[in-house]
């Protein structure tokens, strides 16, 4: 089973970088170290994405990742031998897995995929959960002992995406992806002892991250830009309503802080704000980014540190005064390259943690952690201020261009990703001899038999348009292929 946090940065390819060194062209502020690789099947060894990290306080962080990974560190600021990881196994096999058909009992005695999230309400209570299914309790994280367990009874698993602990007496999870058990919110008031509540919510939102400000202030996103909140959480799943929302992009990551201000992120690099999560509807504003938020934390009302999955990190001291109260800068550039037998090399950023506004931790692709403890100081790259400079547009990949098939009919669903490495506050595409219109990534539209055209230019903070970035290709009908192998239905070029 893929994790959706493998799903989302497919086309993020990086090469390794150095350990402890900081980041190519990236703020000093930013400090790298990269965990040792993990030994994967067949003997190859590879940097697993971190996808999730909770600090309770500057002396001990927890992180999460893919294969069951969970690194902890009391002193997060040291290298990397400073962040002891372990692999927990289960006590006992996992139910819902002896339950698959033809599932050989041996291979349930541990998990099976990605840990998705964390949340630690103090030093002695940290959750996490997996995209399997899994949570992993703590009452003592520093010594590494955890018990593993299944918050759901019913058929299959839910796919555990999001948790948060507002105190050592409440934890909030919920479930997207695919299945019968999505939009599910799992609640507990007793995390050790392993017994949850659960309520599915109307509609089954697929739902990817959840924050609680307090005990009695929750917020929940989703896909599609769905908003939900409730008031009382162990109420049920009447006591959760949807808000108004200014995004149909995905939402990945919110954080809510007491006093109040709720941050999230959409897939197009803003940064969506309430003051008033329970009774006002949630404002958006571009931070400098172009593609998917991944994590947000909010350590005051007042700064605020967004990530995304091209290796950036967003910072404000004012999350909703508009895109020029945001600083954005890239910790790990993209580069496109083949990969012959790693499975995660992405420099994409999954989460981020700031106990305080003195220290924050960024986790990522490769089993990357970034800290700092100036984190909402300028950038000190000068690239990164030049706000007149003509923003780039780079166009990943085109879906459904490279497969090898045949069809009959008159059109093709094409479908383009494009990001900018550079602040921009939006896109304009231009499709064939057509004018140019306001576009976001991915890019879908049909295009029927002959030679087309696309164009995708950025726009930067101040208006000024970019280079178009072009891709030409060709749709084509049956018997018309002329290369061999492959026989595609349309090229790309």
């Amino acid at each position: 089973m893929t994790s959706r946090r493998s799903l989302i940065a497919l086309c993020c390819a990086i090469a390794v970088l150095g350990v402890e060194a900081a980041s190519a062209g990236a703020a000093s502020s930013w400090t790298l170290r990269q965990l040792p690789a993990k030994q994967l099947e067949g003997g190859y060894a590879d940097q697993v994405p971190l996808n999730g990290v909770s600090c309770p306080s500057k002396t001990l962080c927890v992180a999460v990742g893919a294969l069951d990974t969970v690194a902890v560190s009391q002193s997060p600021t040291g290298g990397r031998e400073s962040w002891r990881v372990s692999y927990p196994t289960y006590a006992e096999p996992k139910q819902s897995c002896l339950e698959e058909e033809g599932v050989d009992p041996a291979s349930c005695s541990f998990p099976r995929g990605s840990l998705d999230a964390v949340s630690c309400a103090t030093e002695s209570l940290c959750v996490a959960v997996g995209y399997e299914g899994s949570v992993y309790v703590s009452a003592d994280p520093s010594a590494g002992s955890w018990s593993i367990g299944s918050p759901y009874r019913g058929p299959g698993a839910p796919h555990l995406t999001g948790v948060s602990c507002p105190s050592a007496s409440l934890c909030i999870a919920v479930s997207g992806g695919n299945g019968s058990a999505v939009g599910r919110v799992f609640t507990t008031t007793s995390p050790t002892a392993g017994q949850w509540q659960s309520d599915q919510l109307g509609g089954s939102p697929d739902l990817r991250a959840v924050s609680c400000a307090t005990t009695s202030v929750c917020v929940a996103v989703a896909k599609g830009g769905r908003i939900f909140v409730s008031a009382d959480p162990t109420g049920g799943a009447r006591s959760w309503r949807e808000v108004g929302s200014p995004t149909q992009r995905d939402l990945e990551g919110v954080s809510c802080v007491t006093a109040f201000l709720c941050a999230a992120g959409d897939g197009g690099g803003n940064i969506l704000t309430s003051t008033d999560p329970a009774g006002s509807d949630f404002t958006e504003t571009n931070a400098g980014g172009s593609v998917q938020i991944t994590g947000v934390t909010c350590p005051t009302t007042t700064n605020c540190v967004a990530v995304d999955n091209n290796g950036n990190v967003l910072t404000s001291t004012n999350p909703g005064g508009g895109p020029t109260a945001w600083t954005f800068e890239n910790l790990v550039p993209f580069e496109a390259e083949s990969v012959e037998h790693g499975q995660f090399v992405k420099n994409a950023l999954w989460g981020a943690s700031c106990p305080s506004t003195l220290f924050c931790v960024l986790v990522g692709a490769n089993s990357r952690i970034f800290t700092s403890t100036d984190p909402f100081s300028a950038p000190s790259d000068p690239r990164s201020r030049r706000r007149r400079e003509r923003p780039r547009t780079i166009l990943v990949f085109a879906e459904h261009f490279w497969k090898s098939s045949v069809t009959r009919r008159r059109r093709i669903r094409a479908r383009f990703r494009f990001y900018s490495p550079t602040q921009v506050k939006g896109f304009e595409c231009k499709r064939d001899h057509g004018p140019y219109r306001r576009c976001h990534s991915p890019l879908r539209y049909w295009a029927t038999h002959g030679r087309h055209v696309l164009r995708v230019r950025a726009i930067g903070p101040t208006g000024l348009r970019g280079p178009a970035a072009t891709k030409r290709f060709r749709v084509l009908k049956p018997g018309q292929q002329t290369h061999h192998p492959p026989i595609a239905v349309a090229s790309v070029g």
